[in-house]
């Protein structure tokens, strides 16, 4: 397609030229501008397709080949999807969909950016993805039947309602292969902390001595009580 609006580009480019040293005057303004739109709108659409690689390599060359057909089956389904959304008629069920897909979005980046852990979203890859591509596609099938028959009717609903569930399950596994980021942090940082205390470098927030404040309190509470008991003595002298 891209090639087909590269030649019509050219075309238009062409036009222009062959009048100027036909004439030596240069005309056809609207043809040129033609060709502007043409190879802009080759460009756009070089760029929406273009797709994003997962670079990296542990080593293994079948487990990494694996993990290129995962990444690459992911963004696949995402922009499948993503073509099934814009023409979906319901409101609810876009809406729900648009949800879907930011959570997709923001998982897929972080998987880029850390690509060992691309085996971990298997089950996001495999299932959640793929489960929630297929329905949509099953209820724009029943869709376009045009039929208000009940049967079709509440399929459809029960579809709506499936994928009503769905954002919840991307943001699920999202946060299992998160944690597993996490926990390795936190062990980072407990081999920091170690290592600095060894250095003689305070890592923890001193703690409070509470004894002090104690004592302070008990001595207020003590002089509360013997100006009230001075008092009580003064008012049953002036009542003798």
């Amino acid at each position: 397609m891209n090639i087909f609006l590269y030649l019509i580009a050219f075309v238009c480019f062409a036009i222009p030229g062959y009048n100027w040293f036909a004439t030596g005057h240069l005309s056809g303004t609207f043809s040129i501008i033609f060709g502007i739109l043409m190879l802009y709108w080759a460009h756009r659409r070089k760029k929406k397709h273009a797709k994003p690689q997962l670079n990296f390599s542990s080593g293994n060359e079948e487990l990494d080949k694996l993990n290129d057909e995962l990444f690459n089956k992911a963004v696949d389904d995402f922009n499948a999807l993503e073509k099934e959304l814009k023409r979906v008629q319901d409101n609810e069920l876009r809406k729900q969909l648009r949800k879907m897909q930011g959570i997709a979005n923001n998982f897929l980046t972080y998987l880029q950016q850390h690509p060992e852990r691309m085996s971990l979203a298997r089950r996001f890859v495999d299932y959640y993805q793929d489960r929630a591509l297929l329905l949509v596609r099953k209820y724009q099938e029943l869709e376009k039947t045009g039929l208000e028959a009940q049967e079709v009717q509440q399929a459809k609903e029960e579809i709506k309602q499936l994928l009503d569930n769905f954002d919840e399950a991307y943001e699920d596994q999202f946060s299992k292969v998160l944690n597993a980021q996490l926990m390795d942090l936190d062990a980072e940082m407990k081999v920091m902390k170690q290592n600095m205390a060894a250095d003689g470098i305070q890592t923890e927030a001193p703690r409070q001595d509470t004894s002090s404040s104690g004592s302070k309190a008990k001595h207020s509470d003590d002089l509360v009580g013997t100006i009230i008991d001075l008092a009580d003595q003064f008012l049953n002298t002036k009542r003798k």
